[in-house]
């Protein structure tokens, strides 16, 4: 890839919205898909394989090169490729059923990380050509893609569950440095001081929209298994529990605010909320809102003892649903466009600060004035990530509702042991019928 290219996709990093990471899919299929299988391309005429892509907005920039540059490669070829009007990847999920329920089936989806099993499960994607990859592709973020050892989503914009604290809170309430806070027991002793110091609960780990993403990460960051191998929920041992019940400790110590999403995030901008747990894909939202209003910064998210495990991957990537071989080879080639240095370098940078997914574009982004702190911090992010979930797809909607009113239960600061048996008791139920 040019430099000059790349440099010029650095330079058109338009603004984006908030986005939150990709939650479960949130809807049942309509009808059953068969899937093709990927033909040679040079044998495939362009012309005569015309391709359609559904996508949110936050993939708008890194498709408009993506698609110039491959129909550059492949004159002829026609891809309709419009983003939707959302950036929810439910939505998107339900778009993409409907149209296929209808007979308008995509070559190509975007889809939420946390939805691949739902995928997989009910329609049984092309596997992902991983040879058409870029060279400069980060292989390690594969895994998140992958199912039973084959690689059915290409991830492309990479996200990961963080803490994020308001230093300038802490030297207040002489609470000690942000990056000393490894453990949750570190983190209880911080937030009391900064609540001794304001008289008001200072963390927020929302327990709604993402639920199930930041329970996983507690568990897995402390060592502990989410999901055992045979389907049914493994966070019901005593250091799972432990790790789960940092929600119900810091309620218990009025520390918690008990907050949403959306609110939480407007509380930590307001600087009201010293300590926001949350995801590495809106630190520039929140960059943006912060300005230079007061000193703070992203690190590691806790866990019960330091143990550093594996925490799960969130954001999107692409999922080739093509019934025709040679839409399904041009679909391919398009994963490879989008997956470019120029591409994720357009994907990852200022609007969302996503983890790029590219070695090149990774530097080029590190090496840019936009590279703040706390940028640096999302686009240096190299640390090993597991798939997000890995329930049955076919029951993850049930599944993740009782994961989530477990979090809220515990968020609200209801015991932690009953309230996760009950949990771990309910879904084993579930993925038992």
């Amino acid at each position: 890839m040019p430099k000059k290219r790349l440099t010029l996709a650095l330079g058109a990093l338009a603004t984006g919205s908030l986005l939150l990471s990709g939650c479960a899919a949130s809807t049942t299929p309509v009808t059953d898909v068969a899937i093709a299988d990927i033909a040679d391309i040079a044998s495939c005429d362009p012309a005569e394989s015309p391709i359609t892509v559904t996508f949110g907005t936050q993939a708008a920039e890194a498709m408009e090169i993506a698609v110039a540059n491959l129909k550059a490669e492949y004159p002829g070829l026609e891809i309709a490729a419009e983003p939707q009007a959302t950036s929810s990847y439910d939505d998107l999920t339900k778009t993409v059923v409907a149209d296929i329920a209808v007979g308008k089936r995509p070559d190509l989806i975007m889809t939420g990380l946390g939805q691949l099993r739902f995928w997989t499960d009910t329609y049984e994607p092309a596997p992902i050509d991983t040879a058409a990859l870029p060279a400069t592709y980060k292989t390690q973020f594969l895994d998140a893609g992958t199912v039973d050892g084959t690689v059915y989503l290409a991830p492309a914009q990479i996200s990961t569950p963080v803490l994020l604290v308001n230093q300038d809170a802490l030297d207040a309430a002489d609470a000690g440095e942000a990056a000393d806070i490894t453990t949750f027991d570190e983190l209880v002793e911080a937030a009391e001081k900064v609540t001794a110091e304001t008289g008001a609960p200072s963390v927020s780990i929302p327990a709604v929209g993402l639920a199930d993403w930041f329970s996983q990460a507690f568990v897995q960051g402390s060592g502990e298994t989410f999901v055992n191998e045979d389907g049914s929920a493994g966070f019901g041992t005593d250091k799972a529990v432990e790790a789960l019940s940092i929600w119900s400790t810091l309620a218990d110590k009025g520390l918690e605010l008990g907050i949403a999403d959306q609110d939480a995030m407007a509380q930590f901008i307001g600087g009201n909320a010293a300590f926001l747990v949350y995801t590495t894909s809106t630190i520039a939202s929140l960059q943006k809102g912060i300005g230079d209003s007061f000193e703070w910064t992203p690190v590691d998210l806790p866990s019960v003892d330091a143990d550093g495990g594996a925490l799960p991957a969130g954001g999107n990537g692409w999922i080739v649903l093509s019934d025709d071989e040679c839409r399904a080879a041009f679909a391919n080639a398009l994963i490879g466009e989008l997956l470019s240095p120029e591409a994720v370098a357009g994907a990852s940078g200022t609007s969302y600060s996503y983890i790029p997914v590219d070695t090149e574009a990774g530097e080029a982004l590190l090496a840019s004035d936009a590279a703040t702190p706390q940028l640096t911090y999302a686009w240096s992010y190299d640390k090993p990530l597991t798939p997000w979930g890995g329930f049955d797809g076919t029951n993850i909607v049930r599944v993740n509702d009782t994961i989530r009113t477990m979090a809220q239960k515990l968020q609200a600061g209801d015991d932690a042991e009953p309230t996760v048996a009950s949990a771990v008791s309910g879904i084993d139920a579930i993925v038992g019928e």
